[in-house]
């Protein structure tokens, strides 16, 4: 049975993570998505994790069942060709800077005219506006520039720690490709296509849905007097493991004595803990063996002793967990209901049981890099299964396949590959 989008064809203009995931989702669900790569390949297959010269890890993970045309796109002789694309696709998925769309006449202005039906999407990472609206920028950047970084708070030696995953690139090649699925449903009913735009920055103020906010009608002094203090620490050349504990104090005082939502030191290992519902939070404390202030109808986080108590909570429910193994914990806390695992790295979590038999793992033959195992579809259609069609393409493989699809000639075609404006030719090979 075919997948969801088995008839639309796919055209991916974009470089390393957010949108080639984008891409992915796409030909998960049925979609014939063709990645167009310059003659040399994209950056992800020399930059991140290179097996052999051309090939990666990340560059497998990331751009599996795929097509790849390898097409020199700032070489004005490849403009039929490229043009013969955006003609023979359906959605037009682009990640470049906006001097690069204006330089290699890519943007939705000269394209849309070619294919008026064609769902255009532009990724630009920080947006089209503001005094950053030029600039390229990568998952890092964007999570410091989005308050995302300081949210999740790890730290070395004073200074802002990035932490794997990337989550403004995942989060964005899944917003991607919803907005894509959304538009080519509007196109059957409108005939008509449409510009998307997705950011990362955007991404990132979506992902602290319940953190990025302001109620000045309920606590502007919080926030400000926060700000100003973080002003003074700056001035004076303060570290990054100074400015944390501020906002703790400030902006986060409730959240201490927090023994319900985290992770804990067991015996021999570390077990998450969720428990966000009152019933939840009353079986964790009798499981534990604990009793919480807050429970006191007279109690006042507010008040100094209050705070005092809030942080002897913690300690109490610390020092209860490490009495304890992990598997014993598991096996008590299942006992009563309570949501709970076991922290696993990945390496262990691929190997997990819960992981393997739900088949969120799938195996994969690279005529290359050889057998490997990879994530499954993250999303599941009864009726129009999805599926990992396939490893990841080698560099330019597709070319000539793909451009005979869209109507050149063979002598037009072997002409580029000659002239070295498409086909593919591996860097340091």
């Amino acid at each position: 049975m075919p997948g969801a989008l088995h008839d639309i064809k796919v055209l991916e203009i974009a470089q390393v993570m957010a949108i080639p995931l984008c891409g992915v989702l796409l030909s998960d669900m049925g979609a014939d998505v063709v990645k167009l790569e310059p003659p040399w390949g994209d950056a992800t297959r020399y930059m991140i994790l290179p097996v052999v010269p051309g090939e990666s890890k990340s560059f497998a993970t990331l751009n599996r069942g795929k097509r790849s045309v390898g097409l020199d796109i700032a070489d004005e002789r490849s403009r039929p060709a490229l043009e013969a694309l955006v003609r023979w696709a359906d959605v037009l998925l682009v990640s470049l800077k906006s001097e690069d769309l204006t330089e290699y006449k890519i943007g939705y202005d000269k394209l849309q005219p070619l294919n008026p039906g064609m769902i255009y999407l532009e990724h630009v990472p920080l947006g089209n506006k503001g005094p950053m609206a030029g600039q390229g920028s990568y998952d890092l950047v964007v999570g410091g520039l989005s308050g995302l970084t300081a949210l999740i708070g790890k730290e070395r030696n004073g200074t802002p720690l990035y932490t794997q995953p990337a989550v403004l690139d995942l989060a964005t090649g899944i917003l991607s490709a919803t907005a894509v699925s959304a538009a080519l449903y509007a196109r059957k009913e409108s005939g008509e296509g449409q510009r998307i735009e997705t950011s990362l920055l955007a991404t990132g103020m979506f992902a602290q849905v319940n953190v990025a906010h302001s109620f000045p009608a309920v606590d502007p002094e919080v926030q400000e007097q926060f700000i100003d203090d973080l002003a003074e620490l700056r001035a004076r050349g303060a570290s990054y493991d100074e400015m944390q504990p501020l906002r703790q104090r400030t902006i986060r005082r409730t959240t201490r004595g927090n023994i319900y939502y985290r992770y804990y030191k067991t015996k021999d290992s570390f077990i998450s803990i969720g428990c966000l519902s009152p019933s939840l939070q009353q079986r964790f404390r009798d499981a534990i063996g604990v009793s919480d202030p807050r429970q006191d109808p007279d109690f006042d986080l507010g008040s100094e002793e209050g705070y005092a108590q809030m942080g002897q909570l913690t300690v109490e429910a610390e020092a209860a967990m490490q009495t304890r193994t992990t598997d014993e914990w598991l096996k008590r806390l299942a006992e009563v209901k309570i949501p709970c695992a076991p922290v696993l790295f990945p390496e262990e979590a691929i190997r997990h049981p819960q992981v393997t038999e739900n088949g969120y793992l799938v195996e994969l033959q690279h005529e290359i890099l050889g057998p490997y195992t990879t994530y499954a579809p993250p999303i599941r259609m009864d009726g129009t299964p999805t599926e990992a069609s396939g490893p990841s393409p080698p560099l330019a493989k597709h070319t000539e396949e793909v451009l005979r699809e869209v109507g050149m000639a063979d002598d037009e075609i072997a002409a580029l590959i000659e002239n070295g404006v498409a086909g593919g030719r591996v860097l340091g090979a």
